[in-house]
């Protein structure tokens, strides 16, 4: 079996686990009742923040490419939209199609084009630990209410979860830095761990490390690096509010205040996708939104899922088809994407 087939099998499970995780206990009918009494003229401004958010991705990333070409916003546009529709393909395929994209149409190399995406999913994470800590700071009590002993379980795993991601981006972090100030010294280093391959596969390494460096100087660009870290505040931030408006589709508005929504997107993004990353989000999103709402707020199981899938249908909804769009538009063609997703592999 290959990495694809391995891949995707992975997936399909993970994806299985969790729907049948989200859907237990779940009568048809309570679900299908949720679904039809929903007030679906809320997607509306749910659609509009969806759009927006990657409005401002796509700023984000022009700083991101700079220091390595000038790329107008506009031209980032269509492959990021194209990418994060990939992302409904195994293994995050969507990131290297993203990079693959960009290498072709701006003739930059593809380790330093996909060196501002790991640069750019790095700012993701810490943007949504720092979220995840706000909450276990200001917030701790969310997590133990109701089910005394089972909210804390998932407190002490929480923390588990935020200390082993919080070492892990200090340790990219710092890594990336010193390729940017200390390349020599970072660059010794690397090769101390690659004597143990053959000599061809560290000539590649080290080929692929260096052009890598390319993509990380926004962390030599102040002004860039510090429109990064606000634009990546902006981005998480118009996160929190898109899904608030889904409360009053689903009518549970008044039962929960909205700082519940960042609770919400803590254990979707930064744990359960992030655990689980299965295709396009699949199974994954829907566990965490009835762990958030149904766990811990005590909303009705069957709202909390249908709540769940309709967010779900919002955000990758409208990411595919404007995705598709663009592929249209800028005759992006199934060869393109498949040569980006042989990248993945």
């Amino acid at each position: 079996m290959n990495n694809k087939h391995m891949h995707l099998l992975i997936g399909l499970v993970i994806i299985a686990l969790s729907l049948f995780y989200a859907f237990r206990g779940v009568k048809i009918s309570e679900l299908g009742n949720a679904l039809l009494e929903a007030r679906y003229i809320y997607l509306v401004p749910a659609i509009a923040l969806v759009i927006m958010s990657y409005v401002f991705r796509a700023m984000r990333w022009r700083y991101l490419v700079r220091p390595i070409k000038d790329v107008k916003t506009t031209s980032l546009f269509s492959p990021l939209m194209v990418g994060f529709m990939a992302n409904m393909l195994p293994a995050r395929a969507g990131e290297f199609i993203r990079a693959y994209l960009l290498s072709r149409k701006e003739q930059i190399s593809f380790s330093a084009s996909f060196a501002t995406i790991f640069i750019e999913r790095l700012f993701d994470l810490i943007i949504v630990l720092l979220m995840l800590v706000s909450v276990l700071l200001f917030m701790p009590e969310v997590f133990v209410s109701g089910d005394v002993a089972g909210g804390d379980q998932l407190l002490d795993k929480v923390k588990i979860f935020g200390v082993v991601s919080a070492l892990l981006c200090m340790f990219i972090f710092i890594f990336s830095a010193l390729l940017q100030f200390k390349k020599d010294l970072t660059m010794k280093v690397v090769g101390f761990f690659v004597k143990p391959f053959p000599e061809a596969w560290g000539r590649k390494i080290f080929g692929l490390v260096g052009s890598f460096s390319e993509g990380l100087q926004i962390i030599r660009d102040r002004r860039g690096f510090m429109a990064t870290v606000c634009l990546s505040f902006l981005i998480w931030g118009l996160f929190i509010f898109t899904y608030y408006p889904l409360y009053f589709a689903f009518d549970i508005q008044t039962q929960l205040p909205l700082i519940s929504s960042l609770v919400v997107l803590c254990l979707t993004v930064a744990i359960f996708i992030t655990v689980a990353p299965t295709p396009g989000f699949l199974g994954s999103f829907h566990l965490g939104c009835v762990a958030a709402l149904h766990g811990i707020f005590g909303i009705q199981k069957a709202v909390a899922l249908s709540y769940g899938i309709v967010a779900w249908l919002v955000a990758m909804g409208t990411t595919v088809f404007i995705g598709a769009l663009f592929a249209i538009k800028e005759n992006i063609s199934i060869g393109k994407i498949s040569a980006g997703t042989e990248m993945a592999e």
